[in-house]
């Protein structure tokens, strides 16, 4: 088996960051039950019925209004869109993009590209349809150089949530999605002057994420889900000159080499003072960069 194959087994709030849900409230439309009443099919677009997703009829038509609805009966088809991003200047960039299944974004030498597409300067994407009736927990969207070359030429093969989902319910298309892409000079100067080792075990790289406003969290310290100290985490500056830092700068960037995951997947969680964050499973891929999301408030 290659060395450094290990497993997530939890990237459901990962994924989640990739879309927004509305909730159902009191207005003139009326109630989610009393508008599925009312016209049911316009809450089927995307096979989400109503009183399912604790969506109004309305919202739902703008989530998911022409979200492949010709997919055949009893299956659940979605898209993404998105922007493909430079993680170093979070500016968007030309780049290849694929949807692929989370499992096999961590455990996949030759991921299975449910449906790929290719970006301009401006880094906007939208995929066809595809169809994700048999994929668990989420998508996730691959990047690489246009060719996909691997860890060759500009960028690091980099995986990033899109969308997130328990049931069969809860599939339906992922708008704005921020699809990451790791520069390999970073990546060369991380293998230089850190422990990571890129081809051999990859890295999980992430956001600190303040939930309420959505912004970057600086002076937040990564730990192990019970509090204890992780055995290595390199905090970039916001320039990404220098990696002795002690918490997250303004970025909220962190990076984890492999060191930390001797025993496979590792629960990982932020401490900051005044804010509280959920833990987060991760794990690194060999030749790949994963990005988690901690996310507190």
């Amino acid at each position: 088996m290659k060395k450094g194959l290990y497993l997530v087994l939890s990237l459901l709030v990962v994924f989640s960051l990739g879309a927004a849900f509305l909730n159902c409230g009191d207005d003139d439309n009326g109630d989610c039950l009393d508008q599925c009443e009312e016209g049911a099919e316009c809450c089927t677009a995307c096979k989400k019925p109503c009183t399912d997703q604790g969506l109004r009829c309305d919202e739902v038509n703008k989530v998911c209004g022409d979200c492949c609805g010709d997919a055949p009966d009893g299956e659940y088809h979605i898209w993404v869109s998105g922007m493909t991003i430079d993680m170093t200047t979070q500016q968007p960039v030309a780049a290849a993009v694929a949807a692929i299944s989370p499992m096999d974004a961590l455990t996949s030498d030759d991921p299975t590209k449910l449906a790929e597409n290719e970006t301009d300067a401006t880094g906007v994407y939208k995929t066809d349809c595809f169809d994700v009736t048999e994929v668990a927990l989420g998508v996730v969207m691959m990047t690489d150089d246009i060719g996909w070359d691997g860890a060759g030429g500009t960028y690091f093969p980099t995986g990033s949530g899109a969308k997130g989902w328990d049931t069969n319910a809860e599939k339906f298309c992922a708008e704005e999605a921020k699809s990451w892409l790791v520069p390999n000079t970073l990546v060369a100067g991380l293998d230089a002057a850190t422990n990571v080792d890129s081809a051999g075990y990859g890295f999980v790289m992430g956001f600190v994420i303040d939930g309420t406003t959505g912004g970057q969290v600086e002076g937040a310290v990564i730990k192990k889900g019970d509090g204890s100290d992780l055995v290595e985490v390199i905090y970039p500056n916001a320039t990404f000159t220098d990696f002795s830092g002690t918490a997250t700068s303004a970025t909220g960037i962190f990076i984890l080499p492999h060191t930390n995951f001797a025993g496979g997947i590792t629960e990982v969680n932020a401490e900051k003072t005044g804010m509280t964050f959920g833990a987060e499973k991760a794990a690194p891929k060999a030749g790949f960069c994963y990005f988690v999301y901690i996310i507190g408030q």
